[in-house]
């Protein structure tokens, strides 16, 4: 078998791996051999002698190929490769661009940017922009392959040839384009396929399998882990979680808890102890606010558990008189939201009407349409200060967006009849001076059926 040959058969493996564990799959085209001819004329039009790797590739093989992959949501990869999520092959002789003349445009906007392009031929670009190009100007009949970030103005080195670059590649799995998705493999002299982090990443690759919850509801650890991956928790997941002894499952979320350091991981454990914890947890909870020590805990985690694990006026109260200490009676909507998002409570709406301010979309009306409210509380606000009339033309004009993307989205209260709510924002658009939200009422009262579409 010839290294093309080797190349199509890793390409198809890859393929099948990802599509068996449910990922994405842009299937492999391949094209038709390239003739000595369209390798003349395309030499001709650069003006450069195409590498001689890349020449034989498009004479002898293909010239032109392309797929793409990425990860089911539900993979749970390696935390070290946390950045990684697809994968690439794409090629094409006929995209083959001599990018003197775009260097020329971009130092023309300014300074000294886009100089790296200089004596470059692109072959290909990452999905972010950046562009893999041969470096022209090196010796010899073969040509470097290296990395031009878009943003820097910086390149990097990724192999000697291209049939370098595809051998390397293919043998980490085609790991995504864009730079971030390859650093782990890179050195000063390119993608480095022998290293204990590239072996570590292909002995994965060979052996993941998609995680379903089957897989992993007997195993707390497995579940614990499962649901981070996944950053949600849903109703099948937490009653695998509820099948544990409570105490058991409370000390081993803790132990998470300090494992884990992103802040977004901290915030699918405190949902998990929120939802199957609850008031176990209250004592725990309490001593947080007593140490008073925002470095153990995010602030805003701490304010959800509280009103998920305390009695409902306490952990209002807690987290409503910190918000107000906090910030002086003048609070910030999308600090109120960080305090008190997740927590679906309509408590939070009643809270909310003596301290909403301008500008009610910095967070406010977000937090009001996760706070639960009814038809009449939407009639109660239009009829109040400004800022609550405000809040209400923003929540439902956030409402129709959402229905106009996704029409069978169920609204979470009962609506009156159209001719109701045509006379609500009528009224409401009376007492409006700005043409602003003239328009938005304008338009709510235009695409009406919207809100009842099923």
């Amino acid at each position: 078998m010839d290294r093309y040959e080797k190349l199509l058969k890793k390409w198809e493996y890859i393929i099948n791996k990802i599509d068996c564990n449910n990922g994405e799959v842009d299937p492999l085209i391949k094209g038709e051999k390239a003739t000595i001819e369209e390798v003349n004329q395309k030499e001709s039009e650069l003006g450069y002698k195409l590498p001689s790797s890349y020449k034989s590739i498009v004479l002898n093989f293909s010239k032109s190929l392309t797929f793409y992959y990425s990860f089911s949501d539900e993979t749970q990869i390696p935390k070290e490769f946390s950045e990684i999520f697809s994968g690439e092959i794409n090629w094409d002789i006929t995209s083959l661009q001599n990018i003197d003349s775009l260097a020329d445009e971009l130092v023309e906007d300014g300074e000294e940017y886009g100089k790296n392009l200089r004596g470059k031929l692109e072959f290909s670009q990452a999905g972010n922009g950046d562009i893999y190009a041969f470096d022209m100007l090196s010796e010899g009949e073969e040509k470097p392959v290296i990395y031009w970030d878009h943003e820097e103005d910086t390149v990097t080195y990724i192999a000697d040839s291209f049939i370098d670059y595809l051998e390397k590649i293919s043998e980490l799995n085609c790991v995504g384009s864009e730079k971030w998705q390859i650093e782990y493999f890179l050195n000063t002299r390119g993608l480095e396929v022998s290293s204990l982090k590239a072996q570590r990443w292909k002995q994965w690759f060979d052996s993941f399998s998609e995680t379903t919850l089957d897989d992993v509801k007997n195993s707390m650890d497995k579940l614990i882990e499962f649901t981070i991956y996944r950053k949600k928790l849903d109703s099948v997941s937490l009653q695998s979680l509820l099948k544990f002894n409570i105490g058991e499952l409370f000390d081993t979320l803790l132990k998470y808890l300090n494992k884990f350091e992103a802040l977004e991981d901290k915030k699918m454990i405190c949902v998990m102890i929120g939802e199957a914890i609850g008031t176990y947890a209250m004592n725990w909870v309490e001593d947080l606010w007593e140490q008073n020590n925002e470095s153990q805990l995010d602030p805003g985690l701490r304010s959800y558990l509280s009103i998920k694990c305390l009695s409902p006026n306490k952990g209002l109260i807690l987290v409503t008189d910190y918000l107000e200490k906090q910030s002086h009676g003048k609070i910030n909507g999308y600090e109120a939201l960080a305090h008190l998002s997740l927590n679906n409570s309509r408590q939070v709406k009643d809270w909310m009407e003596r301290y909403v301010r301008f500008p009610v979309t910095s967070g406010w009306c977000q937090l009001y349409i996760e706070s639960n409210p009814s038809w009449e509380d939407i009639s109660r606000w239009s009829e109040l200060e400004e800022m609550h009339q405000v809040t209400m033309i923003h929540v439902l004009e956030d409402l129709l967006k959402k229905k106009t993307c996704e029409p069978a989205l169920q609204i979470d209260f009962t609506l009156p009849s159209k001719e109701a709510f045509v006379n609500l924002l009528n009224e409401i658009k009376i007492k409006q001076i700005l043409r602003t939200r003239t328009q938005i009422l304008d338009s709510l009262i235009e695409n009406i059926d919207q809100f009842y579409s099923m």
